[in-house]
């Protein structure tokens, strides 16, 4: 009963705050998850079939489900079709950093042709804005790849230097306790390629699915069980927070939060 009363306590709350946002995406699991057929008119009824996704951007989306996620339902919810869903093939539990080669592969095959590429997770996202918002986030922040921002800093614990600089950096922009969310981004296909060429050096074919990191991590036994970390951990967001300082400012953050809300 309790779950169930702050869910609607969520709902409610997004209902008053809604005419404030100015986020491209929403990414706030407690909204996203609940059924579309509410999720969808509350968040993008204002733009329900009045979007379009602009010749020079891909929308990329990384899943293997059988039905429509969340955000695949969205963007047809927006008018929006011409986007694009890579299904990587899956032989036991899903580990995050298939989405590292899978996207990758996808890059190097060619079948890309636009200048800037937007990724979303498909199961707890929801486009609200016209995309083209997207790709002026990231010409504004003269970088080229922005990701969107997150307060969730646990796998730091195993990346003090890391955490050092990215809260060193947060700081200089006013923006304190920030880190990437790699679930939204945008990028110009170029660089995004470099990147995930970068982040591949870190990526086995014995990577953890995410509970057993998630088992580590509580655990404290990282150090013990992957001596190479992050190489092996499964996990692209701890890898790609692990590269950024040495990718800066070519690749930054959000901090204003235009891009998505987390």
């Amino acid at each position: 009963m309790k779950k169930i009363f702050k869910k609607v306590k969520d709902i409610i709350r997004a209902c008053r705050k809604r005419r404030t946002w100015d986020h491209v995406i929403i990414h706030r699991r407690k909204l996203t998850e609940n059924p579309p057929g509410l999720v969808l008119p509350l968040i993008c009824g204002h733009v329900k079939g009045k979007l379009s996704c602009p010749p020079e951007l891909t929308i990329l989306l990384v899943h293997n489900y059988e039905s429509e996620p969340i955000m695949e339902q969205s963007l047809r919810y927006v008018g929006i079709e011409n986007f694009t869903v890579v299904r990587p093939p899956i032989n036991g539990p899903w580990i995050h950093t298939v989405k590292v080669s899978a996207i990758l592969n996808y890059l190097k095959s060619g079948a890309c042709k636009t200048e800037y590429l937007l990724y979303c997770d498909s199961n707890d996202a929801v486009l609200r804005d016209d995309p083209r918002k997207a790709i002026r986030c990231l010409e504004e922040e003269n970088c080229e790849l922005l990701f969107s921002k997150t307060r969730s800093k646990r796998v730091y614990k195993y990346l003090s230097h890391a955490k050092a600089w990215t809260d060193q950096v947060a700081k200089e922009y006013g923006a304190p306790g920030w880190y990437i969310n790699a679930g939204v981004y945008v990028a110009r296909t170029f660089f995004l390629r470099e990147v995930l060429e970068t982040a591949m050096a870190y990526v086995t074919e014995t990577d953890l699915p995410g509970s057993e990191y998630k088992r580590l991590k509580d655990n404290g036994t990282v150090g013990e069980h992957l001596p190479e970390f992050p190489k092996g951990c499964g996990c692209d967001q701890t890898i790609l927070r692990y590269l950024h300082p040495q990718l800066y400012p070519r690749m930054k953050i959000d901090y204003q939060g235009r891009l998505a809300l987390r």
